[in-house]
């Protein structure tokens, strides 16, 4: 039986609502364990789950540690061993009364650390020491033909955990790109070719290979490159340079399929990463039948979560005919609701275009003043 066979495989959104149920419910909850590919973003989801409750994390990695390193050092005292716990665990009078223990890369520990852990996992106590009633246990790792410093989880260890696997999920990643403003250009690419979020491959000769993670490296790679004080006047758009760097995030193959989305005529002609990455250039689209399509092309993007609110706005203001600039504020509404209103960039579209489109359609929003 197969490795997937065995535990659930859930994507980000299902997970991310697993742990909120684990950090929310201590009492009943089950220590976790989640398994996944390297850089798929198991750690990442369990800090953002931790850090949406407001509760502290505590990362213990076990690798890193002796077996005698979790009991703690003796200490005489009046005739009497006790034992002092090591200073990582988590003290509800320092740490506060609810947070998280994370055992990531837990099954990198030889398996001498393992079985030091296993009273804390199930028990939450480690001889006199006890796990704060407030703090939950979740532990991460990747699987045994990943190609990581891996050992079989022993089944007693195996045991005390629930367990599920992270699977790589495009729309998910890019909602969360769009919050964090990776490359308009990325999320374009990942929107089309979802496939090349996440590729791993076990043979030993693979060095880079496409994950949500090194595709975040990929990011920090055009932004790197677009500065000034870093490649004089600063690269424009996907040059070769900037290729070569990408390759070595995610590997040559990756890198050659976003080059040539790049430079495919689609991408070059109609692109709404394009349009973001160069202000002023949906101005410069004077036929009003493409136009319509840069407005069905900004919606989409908006729904599939591939840009923010306050990029499509932007556009907005961009779209030179004052008809479609308006149409596309009107579905923006529809999908943002009155919050759309709210937005900065809603303002400075009602100051630059607003006098020109009967705002009152709105309903309930508000004047430019």
């Amino acid at each position: 039986m197969s490795f997937e066979q065995t535990i659930p495989a859930l994507d980000a959104p299902a997970l991310a609502e697993l742990l909120s149920e684990t950090l929310t419910a201590p009492a009943w909850a089950v220590p976790l364990m989640i398994w996944g590919a390297p850089g798929i973003g198991k750690s990442d989801l369990v800090r953002e789950a931790a850090a949406v409750q407001g509760y502290p994390l505590i990362d213990l990695r076990l690798s890193q540690l002796e077996p005698t390193d979790l009991r703690g050092i003796p200490l005489h005292d009046n005739g009497k061993v006790r034992w002092i716990p090591p200073d990582e665990l988590p003290d509800e009078s320092r740490d506060g009364p609810r947070g998280v223990l994370f055992l990531d890369e837990i099954n990198a520990a030889p398996p001498p650390v393992a079985a030091a852990a296993y009273q804390l996992i199930l028990d939450r106590r480690l001889g006199a020491y006890r796990l704060p009633e407030g703090w939950s246990i979740v532990a991460a790792g990747n699987r045994l033909d990943d190609r990581g410093i891996t050992y079989v989880m022993p089944a007693p260890l195996a045991n005390r955990f629930m367990h599920v696997e992270l699977k790589a999920d495009a729309d998910a990643w890019l909602a969360w790109a769009a919050r964090q403003g990776i490359d308009p250009v990325l999320r374009d690419f990942m929107a089309e070719q979802p496939h090349w979020l996440a590729r791993f491959l076990p043979e030993p000769e693979v060095k880079a290979f496409p994950s949500p993670r090194s595709w975040v490296f990929a990011d920090r790679v055009i932004k790197r490159r677009a500065l000034p004080t870093l490649t004089g006047a600063g690269s424009s758009g996907l040059d070769e340079t900037t290729l070569i760097h990408i390759a070595a995030c995610v590997g040559r193959e990756a890198a050659a399929a976003l080059a040539e989305f790049v430079g495919s005529g689609e991408q070059e002609g109609f692109s709404v990463a394009g349009w973001l990455s160069e202000p002023g250039s949906l101005a410069q689209l004077t036929d009003v039948s493409a136009q319509m399509d840069a407005v069905r092309a900004i919606v989409a993007a908006r729904n599939q979560g591939r840009i923010r609110t306050d990029e499509a706005l932007k556009l907005a203001v961009e779209l030179p005919d004052d008809r479609l600039s308006f149409s596309l504020i009107e579905q923006l509404h529809q999908i943002e609701g009155d919050r759309l209103f709210d937005e900065p960039a809603f303002s400075n579209w009602v100051s630059v275009r607003g006098a020109k489109a009967p705002i009152e359609s709105f309903g309930a929003a508000p004047s430019a003043g």
